[in-house]
């Protein structure tokens, strides 16, 4: 970096880069730092690293009033009524939020787009008292609407940078070292600091994706446990929001204050939640966890990115896996068969390369048929019900 995004301490001697939610919870709760100090902290790092400095371009927009929420709960300290009182978390910019910032997916087809009403779990994070900071970049449309689009690349809001090696991109722009996507802009802000926390989407592998790229912790919930309502779909049987966090103790504080039933998603009616994400976090938590590892990385057979592990990743594998076996887990070693032969036949359908910045420009791509129809299905009815663009609003 040509700044490290680790020089810069915020208010109470926080340092915001190492800095987990639950510090930050503790240092609210205890008086150390207000919401507007914590805020007016992060608005600043944004302005050094990720508009200025290394150009990390991982925040598409700020909440012009993020300031005055959080004036309005300096009073207000961390409880359980109000868990994230005075936090300031991002959101993904395909969640709808009805106050003054849009809701684009980073597209430049829905530059000035609002939404009618707040998703569920937006309404969730104010309830809890969190300060919604801004939304982030991503992949556009989730890395749908293109073949071969670079990871955290959108029309609207441009290239998302890993914060680890930012300066290194080929001659167009597109780094070396991707962020990760979809949920680009979110794992690169929670890694360089910019956020307390941040709330990404995935359908397959959005969430996952980029917390493997940037090192930190991540949550894809089951379906039906955290509420779709208001996120900008792409396949409605797969969608789902997760917390992208510092910490596992901070991914089972978020899960606390976003899993619940909600009428407006039908999936949430058969949810079953513990009661408190954060009680099974003991030293023996891992205890008797059945985990499964392929048999054999050489079998072509078995998952083909496991196979695909380089000498380095390989011996990382292992040492992981003997500090599971340490803490107790039971290791299920078995043939599993790559995401092609699950899939079979009929599931896929030849989809025709148009991008022009793509090296198989004018070549039938694979894409699952189960996208492409519920993408059609769901954009349409987000549209309908939740978006106003500014062409509706003439």
């Amino acid at each position: 970096m040509k700044k490290s995004a680790r020089n810069v301490t915020g208010p109470a001697e926080l340092q915001l880069a190492d800095a987990s939610m639950s510090d930050i919870i503790d240092a609210l709760a205890g008086g150390r730092v207000t919401a507007t100090a914590l805020t007016s902290a992060y608005l600043a790092r944004i302005a050094a690293y990720d508009r200025g400095g290394p150009m990390l371009n991982s925040v598409r927009a700020l909440n012009p009033d993020a300031l005055a929420i959080a004036g309005k709960l300096d009073g207000t300290k961390p409880s359980a009524g109000r868990p994230l009182a005075g936090v300031p978390i991002l959101v993904k910019d395909n969640i709808a939020t009805s106050d003054k910032q849009p809701t684009t997916a980073g597209s430049l087809a829905l530059e000035g787009a609002r939404a009618r009403r707040e998703a569920t779990v937006v309404k969730l994070l104010r309830k809890a008292g969190a300060v919604i900071l801004g939304k982030a970049n991503l992949t556009e449309f989730s890395n749908m609407l293109a073949i071969d689009m670079p990871s955290g690349y959108s029309s609207l809001g441009g290239q998302v940078k890993n914060p680890f090696v930012p300066d290194l991109a080929d001659d167009r722009g597109i780094p070396l070292v991707d962020p990760g996507g979809s949920s680009s802009g979110l794992a690169v802000a929670v890694a360089a600091g910019l956020c307390a926390a941040s709330i990404g989407t995935e359908t397959s592998g959005s969430l996952l994706h980029p917390a493997s790229r940037n090192g930190f912790v991540t949550v894809k919930p089951t379906v039906g446990l955290i509420s779709r309502a208001g996120i900008v779909p792409i396949a409605h049987s797969q969608d789902t929001a997760g917390p992208m966090t510092r910490s596992v103790r901070d991914a089972a504080l978020l899960l606390n204050a976003l899993a619940t039933k909600d009428p407006r998603d039908p999936a949430t009616e058969r949810q079953h939640r513990a009661a408190d994400y954060t009680a099974d976090l003991g030293r023996d938590a891992m205890k008797g966890a059945r985990i499964g590892v392929p048999s054999d990385p050489a079998d072509r057979l078995n998952d083909c990115y496991y196979g695909k592990l380089s000498p380095d990743g390989a011996r990382l594998m292992a040492r992981v896996i003997e500090v599971l076996e340490h803490l107790g887990a039971v290791i299920v070693r078995a043939n599993m068969p790559t995401r092609g032969w699950l899939a079979g036949p009929g599931t896929g359908m030849a989809v025709l390369n148009r991008n022009p910045l793509s090296k198989n420009k004018g070549n039938p791509t694979g894409a699952p048929i189960v996208f492409l129809y519920e993408l059609k299905y769901g954009l349409n009815l987000y549209l309908k019900d939740w978006a106003t663009t500014p062409m509706s609003r003439r």
